[in-house]
């Protein structure tokens, strides 16, 4: 394992860690300091609380790729197990204890959570030697917001090379919407990206294909050019999917639907397990394939 060390934050708990990895050592400070020496079995016994058992756990898939299980204390964690328990990523949120529908514009669908203000999701990635947050957007953000549309790279795509007061009431707009939420994508605290998450069913893709109730999109953008490239694009859209699939268990699969020329996007998705193009259709505005996600797929193999 190469040396690495980094600070966590834990957006559930709130409790931070030093984490530090050398010579085939992982030692993590929190409240107690606990040592772990690397084995190639991968079976380990020590004293540590659940939390830091997952720090650790966490430490050793995302350093080693090719380990898909690991025992702790006679406890067998399998990899695709361990990154479905959102302990270590995901803001804790109020859930509704049953499920009520409703309808929209003549949709019938799910009644969906009120959207929360602030850190959705944190995890370190290796890879880029820095921390990813998912965060609500905030009226802050409209200087950044502005700059990154007004490029014109984003605005080919996204054609929303407009002015602030314009992007103002655009960022308002989706943040009224029940369906959708905005999101700015951080490493280590620089504004990186910028995504909308949505509920399919709602929203205007919903009538091209037989959307589940669950299903789950988004639209993304690279706005930073610093963290253009592809090992960059993988940590956050893997990220983005991986908050996705955490923030609701029920949610099986994501869609996209990228232009039909965005060869970029649309070979990426190729070379990524998991996404697969269902077929190219045509909205209003633009002609689209549409591209779907499988949790199934996701979690299997060492993406995260």
């Amino acid at each position: 394992m190469e040396i690495s060390n980094y600070h966590l934050i834990l957006p559930r708990s709130g409790r931070e860690y030093q984490v530090g990895i050398e010579n085939s050592v992982i030692k993590i400070k929190g409240i107690n300091e606990t040592i772990l020496a690397l084995n190639t079995d991968h079976c380990y016994s020590l004293e540590a609380t659940e939390e830091e058992m997952a720090i650790l756990t966490e430490a050793i898939f995302a350093h080693q790729k090719d380990v898909s299980e690991i025992s702790i204390n006679n406890q067998n964690i399998k990899r695709e197990a361990f990154y479905q328990n959102p302990q270590l990523w995901l803001t804790e949120k109020p859930v509704e204890a049953t499920e009520s529908w409703t309808d929209t514009n003549g949709v019938s669908h799910p009644m969906r959570p009120n959207h929360y203000h602030g850190i959705h999701y944190s995890r370190y990635i290796p890879s880029m030697k820095k921390t990813l947050r998912f965060r609500t957007i905030k009226e802050s953000d409209l200087e950044t917001f502005h700059q990154w549309h007004n490029q014109q790279r984003v605005a080919f795509f996204w054609e929303l090379a407009q002015s602030k007061e314009e992007l103002k009431k655009y960022i308002e707009d989706g943040l009224n919407k029940k369906h959708q939420i905005p999101m700015i994508v951080e490493a280590d605290g620089e504004a990186v990206g910028y995504f909308e998450f949505y509920w399919v069913r709602e929203d205007r893709l919903g009538p091209y294909y037989e959307s589940r109730p669950y299903d789950r999109g988004f639209h993304f953008l690279i706005g930073n050019k610093r963290y253009l490239g592809k090992s960059n694009t993988d940590a956050i859209t893997h990220s983005a999917l991986h908050f996705i699939y955490l923030d609701n268990a029920k949610t099986e699969f994501t869609m996209a639907e990228p232009r039909y020329d965005n060869n970029k996007v649309l070979k990426y998705a190729d070379d990524t397990i998991g996404w697969k193009a269902l077929k190219i259709f045509d909205f209003p505005h633009k002609r689209a394939v549409l591209l779907e996600n499988s949790r199934e797929l996701f979690f299997k193999g060492a993406r995260l």
